[in-house]
């Protein structure tokens, strides 16, 4: 369970929007009621300074020991503090559950179609350029 965890929580993306309840300056810029404020999270998530080799899939960034190592908000894919999502909790057990379920039952093949290495666009989300091809075999 927890070689589970440290491998979904690089997965997780989520971009956090709020809108200004009134008028108000940050750094100098004026930022007029009712503007919407988003957390780019992706680019957070993406920041070298925080993460070397981003673009490099690599659990034991979760670990509990590498957690207190880096800054408290680099990363944010449930918000934090007291807006923090509710239902973090829920959502990795539900994650969990299901990738248990799946894996039990299923062997995973990659298609001869799948590029490997993946070369990964960006647009909203994150997501493999060509797509991936897989085949499921019962266990």
């Amino acid at each position: 369970a927890e070689h589970l965890a440290l491998i979904l929580k690089p997965c997780l993306a989520k971009f956090q929007v709020l809108e200004t309840a009134k008028d108000c300056v940050v750094l100098g810029q004026h930022i007029p009621a009712g503007a919407v404020i988003e957390t780019a999270v992706g680019h957070l998530h993406h920041n070298p300074e925080f993460w070397p080799e981003p673009e490099k899939f690599i659990p034991e960034r979760f670990t509990e020991e590498a957690k207190k190592e880096r800054h408290p908000f680099a990363y944010l894919p449930f918000g934090a503090g007291p807006r923090g999502c509710i239902g973090m909790k829920m959502g990795l057990l539900e994650i969990k559950m299901t990738l248990l379920r799946i894996l039990q039952k299923f062997q995973f093949k990659t298609c001869p179609e799948t590029e490997i290495p993946l070369q990964l666009k960006s647009k909203a989300t994150l997501g493999p350029k060509n797509g991936i091809y897989i085949m499921l075999e019962s266990r």
